[in-house]
C-alpha cells in the first residue's frame, strides 16, 4: 500500500494522535573519530598550522637578498610555512643609524621578479624595517622613519604581498598610528597588517617606572593603536602578540588574556629563547607558554613566527625544525577537541557573529522558513509540553472534564500538537478508567498565509479538533463574545523574542485579558530579560560597516519613519540621523562568538508576568551597574531572558541558567555608538527605558562610566524617540 505522508506529517507527526509519541528526530553524525582518523589529523598539523620564520640579522648576509627562493626552501625544510622577511632586503632591514651622523637608509633591495608572484603571497610576509621609529625623540630621525615606513609599505603593495608585519616599541605610538590610519584609509592596496606587539612593558623603550600608569599593559597599547586607526576592520588589521621567555602577569591572569578573544588576534610571535630541553633532548615549551597559546588558539588560520634571540640555530642544524614541531604540538589539537561540540553548536555555528534585525511579527508576517526554524527546537516544545501537563494535572485534579485552552499565536501549529499529546498522556496517566478530561483547544492566528497550513493540520492531523480564529489576539475579546466561545482555563503563547518582550508579547497578551476568568492561568506566567556589558571589537566594526544595498533602499526601516517616494521617482527610506547613527541605535539578534562577557553574572533588567489583571503599563525603567575588573573597550550589553513558563517549568538563554540543547533564541545585542574606554576599578551602568505609545513602543538607552575619583563619563541616549528601532502595534 502506498505511502501518503506529507512533510506537515513529518513536522506533526500523525502518531502524536494515536500513540501520544513523537517520532525521535535523526541524530547528527558522530563527531568522534576513529582511531586511524585521529592519527591522519595529527599528521596534518605540519600544513595546518602555519609556522612562519622571522628572516634575523644571524644569517644576513648581502647575498640573501637576491636568494630568497634558496631560503624558503630551507626553512620549507624544517616545515616553516612562510618567512617573515625584510620588505627592503636584510641590508636596508639591519641597517643601523649612527647618533650625529646623516642617517640616510639603504636603498631596497630586494627584487620582485627573483620568485613568481603567487609565491610571494604565499611564503612571504613582508617585515618592515626594525629601526623605524616614527614616534623617536629625535624629531629628525622621526621624520626620516616616516618617510622609509612609507616607501616600505608602497614596496610592499607593489610586490601584491598578502601580508606584513611591523614591531612596537613603544608604549604610546601616536606618530606610527596616524601614519597607517591614513594609509588604511585612503590606499586602495589591501593587504592583512600584523601589529607585533612588545612582549612586556617593561620592554617598550618609553618605560618609565616613575610616571607609566600602574595599570597599563599590553592590551592598552594594541587599543589605543587601533583606535589611533579608528578601530579599521579586523579583516586587514590584527595584533600579533610577542612571547618572550618570561610572560607578564597579564598573559597569565584569565580575565585579562580573554579580551585578546574580543580582539583581531592574527597570532603570536615566538621568541626562542621561551624553549628549554626536554628529557629526550627535544626543544619544547613550558606549561604556562603552552597554556597561554591554547587559551587563544581559536582558529587554526592563526600564524605563529619564530623569533630567533640567538645564532644557536646556525650551528644545531634541526633546532630549527624543533622549534615549529613543539609549536605545532602545543596547539594541534586544540580546535579538534573544541569541534566534538553539542548539537545546538552544529547547527546554529553558520550563524556567528552575524547581526540580525529582531523579528516584528505584528507588522510583519512571518514565512514558512522561519516558521521552520522556530520549530525545530525539540527542547522547548518539551518545556511547552511539561507546562500544559502541569496545568492539565492541578485543573484535572477536580474531576472536570473538559478544559478551554487558547494556543495565541498558534504559527503553523506544533504548540497545538504539543498541547493535544499533553492530553492524551494525562489521561493515559490519570484518567485511565475512561474518564476523560478533554481539551477545547482554540488556536488564534493573524498570519492569513499560516492559517492555511493551521486547516490543513485540523483536517490531517488534528481530527477537526480545534477551532482556527483567523485574527489578531487583541481583538479575541470582540470576536470571542460575538461567536459566543467559551472563556479560556489557560492561555499559552510563544511570542518572546531575544530579551523576553522585543516582540511586543506584554501588548499582544495584554490585549486579550478582559476575556479572561479572574482564574485564567497563563503558559507562560512571567519572563524576566537579563544583560551584561561585553567586549567585541569585531562586532562593533561590524554593526558600524553595515551598508544598504541598492535595490534594498526603500524597505520599511524598523525606525519611526516610514519610506518615501523621492524626486527621481523611487522609494527610499530616509535616515535622518545618518546610516552611522542609524546602525549603532539598533537593537541586533547575534550569536555571539568574537566576544567576552565582562561581568561576572548578568543582571535582572525588565519583568513581565501574565495574566496582567491589574492592567499595569508596560513602560519600564532600569539603570544596572556592573563592576569592571581589567582595562578594556566595552561594545555595548548582551541581552538574554529566562521564560517561567508553569511553576518550575523553566526555560533560559541566560549564560549561568541556560538550557542544555535549547537554540530557539540567540543573544541580544544593545550597542553603544562608540566603544567606551574603560580600567580596572570602574563602574558601568546601562540606563535604559522602555517607552510606550499609540502606535509602537521602542528601548531608549545610554551607558555610564563611573571612575574611582568619582568622575563619572555618560554616552549620548540612543534611539532617542524610536528614531532607528521602534517595534509598531
Amino acid at each position: 500500500m502506498s505511502s501518503h505522508r506529507t512533510y506537515a506529517d513529518d513536522l506533526f507527526p500523525q502518531e502524536v494522535m494515536d500513540s501520544g509519541t513523537a517520532t525521535p528526530p535523526q541524530d547528527y553524525p558522530s563527531s568522534t573519530s576513529s582511531q586511524s582518523s585521529h592519527q591522519h589529523y595529527l599528521e596534518s598539523a605540519n600544513s595546518r598550522i602555519h609556522v612562519g620564520w622571522v628572516t634575523s640579522p644571524y644569517e644576513a648576509k648581502e647575498e640573501l637578498d637576491t636568494a630568497i627562493s634558496g631560503h624558503c626552501s630551507r626553512l620549507g625544510e624544517a616545515k616553516y610555512t612562510f618567512v617573515a622577511f625584510p620588505v627592503g632586503g636584510v641590508v636596508r632591514g639591519f641597517w643601523k643609524p649612527v647618533e650625529g651622523a646623516k642617517n640616510e637608509p639603504p636603498a631596497i633591495q630586494l627584487p620582485d621578479v627573483q620568485l613568481a608572484n603567487n609565491l610571494w603571497e604565499t611564503y612571504v610576509t613582508g617585515r618592515t624595517s626594525p629601526w623605524i621609529d616614527c614616534d623617536s625623540e629625535d624629531p629628525k630621525f622621526a621624520e626620516i622613519s616616516e618617510e622609509s615606513l612609507i616607501t616600505e609599505l608602497n614596496y610592499i603593495a607593489y610586490m601584491g604581498l598578502n601580508s606584513m608585519t611591523i614591531q612596537l616599541n613603544r608604549i604610546s605610538s601616536p606618530r606610527t598610528a596616524a601614519l597607517f590610519n591614513k594609509w588604511v584609509w585612503t590606499r586602495n592596496t589591501r593587504f592583512t597588517m600584523w601589529i607585533q606587539l612588545p612582549s612586556s612593558i617593561e620592554q617598550c623603550v618609553d618605560f618609565d617606572p616613575q610616571s607609566t600608569p600602574k595599570n597599563m599593559d599590553i592590551w592598552t597599547i594594541w587599543a589605543n593603536f587601533r583606535q589611533g586607526c579608528y578601530n579599521f576592520s579586523g579583516v586587514y588589521l590584527q595584533a600579533m602578540l610577542r612571547i618572550a621567555g618570561d610572560l607578564p602577569d597579564e598573559f597569565v591572569d584569565t580575565k585579562r588574556v580573554d579580551r585578546w578573544k574580543a580582539e583581531p588576534l592574527g597570532g603570536f610571535v615566538v621568541e626562542t629563547d621561551v624553549y628549554a630541553t626536554d628529557r629526550n633532548g627535544m626543544a619544547s615549551l613550558s606549561s604556562a607558554h603552552i597554556s597561554f597559546l591554547r587559551q587563544l588558539w581559536s582558529s587554526d588560520d592563526l600564524r605563529i613566527l619564530v623569533d630567533p634571540k640567538t645564532d644557536t640555530f646556525l650551528y644545531n642544524v634541526t633546532l630549527k625544525a624543533e622549534y615549529a614541531l613543539a609549536l605545532r604540538q602545543a596547539v594541534r589539537d586544540v580546535n579538534y577537541k573544541s569541534s566534538e561540540s553539542s548539537t545546538t553548536s552544529l547547527a546554529v555555528s553558520e550563524y556567528k557573529d552575524v547581526l540580525q534585525a529582531p523579528l516584528q511579527p505584528l507588522s510583519e508576517n512571518l514565512d514558512s522558513s522561519v516558521y521552520n526554524v522556530f520549530e525545530q527546537d525539540k527542547i522547548k516544545y518539551d518545556a511547552y509540553g511539561d507546562a500544559v501537563m502541569g496545568v492539565l494535572k492541578e485543573l484535572g485534579a477536580d474531576g472536570r472534564r473538559e478544559i478551554v485552552i487558547y494556543l495565541l499565536g498558534g504559527g503553523r501549529g506544533p504548540i497545538g500538537t504539543t498541547i493535544l499529546r499533553a492530553e492524551k498522556d494525562y489521561n493515559t496517566k490519570f484518567r485511565q478508567k475512561g474518564d476523560h478530561l478533554k481539551v477545547k483547544l482554540y488556536i488564534v492566528e493573524k498570519n492569513a498565509n499560516a492559517i492555511i497550513t493551521l486547516r490543513y493540520m485540523n483536517h490531517r492531523t488534528w481530527r477537526r479538533r480545534v477551532t482556527i480564529i483567523e485574527s489578531d489576539m487583541r481583538r479575541l475579546p470582540e470576536i470571542a463574545r460575538k461567536m459566543n466561545y467559551h472563556q479560556p482555563d489557560l492561555i499559552v503563547s510563544e511570542l518572546l523574542g531575544s530579551i523576553g518582550d522585543n516582540e511586543l508579547s506584554p501588548e499582544c497578551l495584554d490585549g486579550v485579558t478582559d476575556f479572561l476568568k479572574p482564574e485564567t492561568i497563563s503558559i507562560p506566567q512571567k519572563y524576566i530579560s537579563y544583560v551584561a556589558p561585553i567586549m567585541s571589537n569585531h562586532i562593533h566594526q561590524t554593526i558600524r560597516a553595515q551598508s544598504i544595498p541598492y535595490l534594498a533602499r526603500g524597505l520599511p526601516s524598523h525606525g519611526r519613519l516610514q519610506p518615501e517616494l523621492n524626486g527621481e521617482g523611487a522609494w527610499v527610506q530616509l535616515y535622518p540621523q545618518g546610516d552611522i547613527i542609524n546602525n549603532m541605535d539598533q537593537i541586533y539578534v547575534v550569536f555571539l562568538s568574537k566576544y567576552i562577557s565582562l561581568s561576572r553574572q548578568t543582571k535582572e533588567m525588565f519583568t513581565f508576568q501574565h495574566p496582567n489583571f491589574q492592567h499595569s503599563t508596560n513602560e519600564r525603567s532600569a539603570f544596572i551597574e556592573f563592576p569592571i575588573d581589567r582595562n578594556t573597550d566595552i561594545m555595548g550589553f548582551a541581552g538574554y531572558f529566562d521564560l517561567h513558563l508553569y511553576k518550575n517549568v523553566i526555560l533560559s538563554t541566560v549564560p549561568e541558567t541556560h538550557t542544555p540543547g535549547m537554540m530557539s533564541w540567540f543573544p541580544a545585542l544593545i550597542p553603544l555608538r562608540e566603544q567606551l574606554r574603560a580600567d580596572d576599578g570602574d563602574t558601568v551602568a546601562l540606563k535604559i527605558n522602555r517607552k510606550v505609545d499609540q502606535g509602537g513602543v521602542w528601548y531608549e538607552w545610554s551607558a555610564q562610566l563611573k571612575k574611582p575619583n568619582g568622575e563619572i563619563i555618560t554616552t549620548p541616549i540612543q534611539n532617542p524617540n524610536g528614531e532607528s528601532y521602534y517595534m509598531r502595534m
